[in-house]
């Protein structure tokens, strides 16, 4: 009897159809609520158990054996249920704890700031013709992992919206200052920067305005630091 007891509470205790869904950042919390929860379940029917089998119990012989004991296991067994649905209930309805949101952190971006500062280097490269063509050799560099800035964009964004990180603007900068960055490649190609000032031009022009949308992205990220401010500052 006394391990049926346990095994009802059980079935009742776990049932999910009657307990909204939480989230994986609350599951640990509420299996562990829930583990409290059964003990003091189990505690309750330890002082109670003696009280329930009074109504079991009946001479030995007596035609009233069977209809009475399954009459007092049907009244138990509601009684059962309707403690461990509300405790289960409680366990739910408690107040889960308030968990930390993801606050920006310059170390998290900061090879976004890095390319930003380094393209001061490539516009100094591309004006001087003696290390232009070492100004190129980077762009070409540069070019054969288009996406890794991008990328490493999206993953900080995604950190701090819920979803759609792909199409937050933020990340739009980052690929439009790399799209920039990559076209200077082909501006440049077959020595016409040495020959055509203007392509010299438009090339340190296309750098410049990456270094704009690298800034935008840096004073739109929520951290707050004094070379990140100098940058943004310097490149608007």
């Amino acid at each position: 009897l006394e391990t049926n007891t346990f095994r009802d509470i059980r079935s009742v205790a776990t049932d999910t159809t009657q307990i909204s869904p939480l989230s994986k950042g609350q599951s640990c919390f509420y299996q562990y609520h829930l583990s409290l929860t059964m003990k003091l379940i189990a505690t309750f029917l330890a002082a109670t158990l003696g009280l329930s089998q009074a109504f079991t119990v009946v001479p030995s012989g007596s035609t009233a054996t069977s209809s009475t004991s399954l009459a007092a296991m049907a009244d138990r067994r509601a009684v059962l249920k309707t403690v461990a649905t509300a405790a289960a209930a409680v366990a739910v309805a408690a107040p889960l704890p308030a968990f930390a949101e993801y606050e920006p952190k310059v170390d998290d971006l900061k090879q976004i700031y890095f390319l930003g500062a380094s393209l001061d280097k490539l516009v100094d490269k591309l004006a001087n013709p003696d290390t232009l063509e070492a100004g190129l050799d980077g762009v070409r560099m540069f070019n054969k992992d288009p996406d890794f800035y991008p990328g490493y964009a999206k993953n900080f964004i995604s950190k701090t919206v819920k979803k759609s990180a792909d199409a937050d603007p933020r990340v739009g900068y980052i690929k439009q200052a790399c799209t920039l960055i990559g076209s200077v490649e082909q501006l440049a190609a077959g020595g016409a920067a040495l020959a055509d000032k203007k392509a010299i031009d438009e090339s340190i022009s296309r750098v410049k305005k990456a270094q704009a949308l690298i800034g935008k992205f840096l004073a739109e990220s929520g951290v707050k630091n004094e070379k990140l401010d100098a940058y943004i500052a310097s490149h608007k």
